[in-house]
């Protein structure tokens, strides 16, 4: 998992050269317009495209493929679930037969809920997609930056590019403790469920435990070198600083969708039936 969830793309794409606003403004429409629209025919279109703006940045179908299977049981039950008992259900996809006791002439499955559920399983990765572009696209030096930009304090983007760096550590130390158990004879992956569990949480006092050693270590270093959090700092390429004419267009392009999405919801109903 640590190998695609977190890997690096290349830099010489057009979406890993784009400003870290442009990226922003491209989370912000990807979390806002799913909510806005039920219909899965917008829903798919704009899952399309983040999948189109994937693969143009050079991420494979294969890694993407391993990115839907992590939520793929949670998608499986939000549909089952949204055709058993959804609002919207009318058109019954099966009826049992009256002659089958308790459970005759009982509707099972409803293709307004189906399709509502997908509708839902859209709304969950768009964004969860959308996110992995960016951050696999983008550095953490850049991340900060970009967040400075559009006025965060220093100190807040300091702290979510820390937490950032973070991650991919403590998949590696947690990879290193699962190393460890299978030198001892105990391979967690091929055990049963409640059994992995177990481990797991077995596994997280070492993993806490280094964390902390960690954190204290970097407490040390940003005290020896008078880290002080102020954002009267320079940036390696100020040039930056602008944008350019195509991505002022571009977050234009992300602002202007928004905003007619939620007008045309509200004014024409757009995008508020399920088909």
């Amino acid at each position: 998992m640590v190998s695609y969830a977190l890997q690096r793309l290349p830099a010489e794409t057009t979406v890993a050269r784009a400003d870290m606003r442009v990226k922003f403004a491209l989370l912000l429409l990807s979390s806002s317009v799913i909510f806005v629209w039920n219909s899965i025919l917008l829903q798919a279109a704009f899952l399309a495209i983040v999948l189109g703006l994937m693969l143009s940045a050079g991420v494979t179908a294969t890694t993407i493929r391993k990115l839907v299977l992590i939520v793929l049981p949670a998608l499986v039950l939000i549909t089952v679930i949204q055709g058993l008992w959804s609002p919207f259900g009318r058109t019954p996809v099966f009826t049992v037969p009256d002659g089958v006791p308790v459970l005759g002439s009982l509707h099972i499955f409803y293709v307004e809920g189906l399709l509502f559920g997908l509708v839902v399983c859209c709304r969950v990765l768009i964004p969860m997609l959308a996110f992995q572009l960016v951050f696999m696209t983008s550095e953490p030096n850049d991340i900060v930056l970009g967040l400075v930009r559009i006025g965060v304090p220093y100190r807040v983007a300091f702290l979510f590019s820390t937490t950032f760096r973070f991650v991919p550590l403590l998949f590696q130390e947690l990879e290193g403790i699962k190393e460890a158990q299978r030198l001892r004879g105990i391979d967690i992956d091929d055990v049963g469920m409640v059994r992995k569990l177990i481990a797991l949480g077995r596994m997280l006092v070492p993993l806490i435990m280094i964390c902390l050693t960690k954190a204290q270590l970097m407490e040390i270093a940003l005290q020896a070198k008078a880290f002080s959090g102020s954002a009267d700092r320079t940036s390696l390429h100020p040039s930056r600083e602008k944008l350019s004419a195509a991505e002022w267009l571009a977050i234009g392009i992300c602002f202007a969708l928004l905003a007619g999405a939620i007008a045309g919801r509200m004014l024409y109903g757009l995008g508020g039936k399920v088909l």
